[in-house]
């Protein structure tokens, strides 16, 4: 979550400075109309993409399922049982077989 908020926190400064490039190009003449339909809509979509236009907040748990943490569990599945139940709740190895 946070990578993503970064590149879009980038996106939108680089769509930002490109609108600015776009306004410098007139040479000090103003845009077409068309062009300023197309500048209100790019800054537009710029603030739409932009994390820092609202609160930020940490992200919620990942879901604690075998799928979800396949990639991360670095350890043997059948050395190891499978610490979590059906419902995604951990599990004690004294509790019952969690499902592998």
């Amino acid at each position: 979550m946070l990578g993503g908020q970064v590149e879009a926190w980038r996106r939108a400064e680089e769509i930002r400075e490109f609108c600015s490039a776009v306004r410098a190009r007139a040479d000090g003449g103003s845009p077409s109309a068309e062009e300023l339909g197309w500048l209100r809509w790019a800054k537009a979509y710029a603030a739409r993409i932009d994390p820092l236009g609202s609160a930020l907040r940490m992200p919620s748990d990942p879901p604690a399922n075998r799928r979800s943490l396949r990639d991360h569990l670095k350890g043997d599945l059948y050395a190891h049982p499978w610490p979590f139940d059906n419902h995604g709740r951990w599990k004690l190895p004294g509790e019952g077989s969690a499902r592998r």
